[in-house]
């Protein structure tokens, strides 16, 4: 099997962990202000910062393959990557083997390397562009500007995301679900996959999979409820969802399934049956 090259996710993870321990102490607090104003300082002296704090380590970096990905990013398709921007990232990364893609460390070092071969600029990283015009310099400068220790966590917690790195409290799976370019390819990846199990096309299946229903079946699937992740269950939702728009039920429906899962075993059943036992269900919601 090909290794990749990718940062230790031992010191990855503790990396994230002792920045973003809420700024109660002096010392924890004065670290994550270092650390968001080398963000803010641009590309140099955050490169310099990663290499004084991250990379000052041994054997901190496990040597592989790297991978080619030199996109130019704006500063809002790399918060939400339009379709035609995660058919990129889908092309670069598709035949890379799973477990890579759900590496925090593999993910940690493309970042780095669209830094620095600009492609994306540090800053981008603390942008919270949902809806309202709060850039990366934006909520920098907020953050730096104030004495909000929790303002500050949330600005530090916001860049390591967007990094692929977990903040302090936050596992493997903000790869999965909070992690810009880790969505996309995860949504792709599904879409790709169901659509060789079930009666339904790649683009049926990417529709299905907007922005607002991915994120509810992300954390499902990498959650306590990942049964809804079993092909046959998965299947028979997808097929359901063609047909029928839930308004703001999906939530609930999948935590009913759970019940099904139980006590039913739909997970052996087609996904065509499973269609059924799900309109059922929403039938009764």
């Amino acid at each position: 099997m090909i290794e990749y090259k990718k940062i230790d996710e031992s010191a990855y993870l503790r990396f994230g962990k002792n920045l973003s321990q809420e700024g109660k102490e002096k010392k924890v607090l004065a670290n994550q202000i270092d650390f968001l104003q080398a963000c803010r300082n641009g590309k140099d002296v955050f490169l310099q910062y990663l290499d004084s704090h991250l990379f000052n380590e041994k054997d901190t970096m496990v040597n592989g393959k790297g991978v080619f990905f030199d996109h130019k990013f704006t500063e809002a398709e790399f918060r939400f990557p339009p379709t035609d921007t995660q058919q990129i990232i889908w092309n670069v990364f598709e035949n890379i083997p799973k477990q890579n893609m759900g590496s925090c460390g593999f993910w940690g070092i493309v970042i780095i390397n669209l830094i620095k071969h600009d492609c994306i600029k540090p800053d981008y990283l603390a942008s919270n562009m949902n809806g309202v015009n709060e850039t990366g310099v934006y909520m920098l400068d907020s953050a730096l500007n104030s004495n909000d220790g929790k303002k500050i966590d949330d600005c530090v917690r916001r860049v390591l995301r967007s990094m692929g790195c977990p903040p302090a409290g936050r596992g493997k799976r903000i790869i999965f679900n909070d992690f810009y370019l880790g969505k996309a390819y995860w949504r792709w990846n599904w879409a790709d996959k169901m659509s060789n199990e079930i009666n339904l096309s790649f683009e049926d299946i990417l529709k299905i999979f907007d922005e607002t229903s991915y994120t509810i079946f992300s954390e499902k699937m990498h959650s306590k409820q990942s049964y809804i992740a079993q092909v046959n269950t998965l299947g028979g939702l997808l097929l359901f969802l063609k047909k029928n728009n839930l308004k703001g039920k999906l939530k609930k429906v999948i935590d009913t399934i759970s019940y099904l899962s139980i006590w039913k075993a739909i997970e052996i059943q087609s996904p065509e049956k499973n269609q059924h036992e799900i309109e059922v269900i929403a039938n009764n919601l």
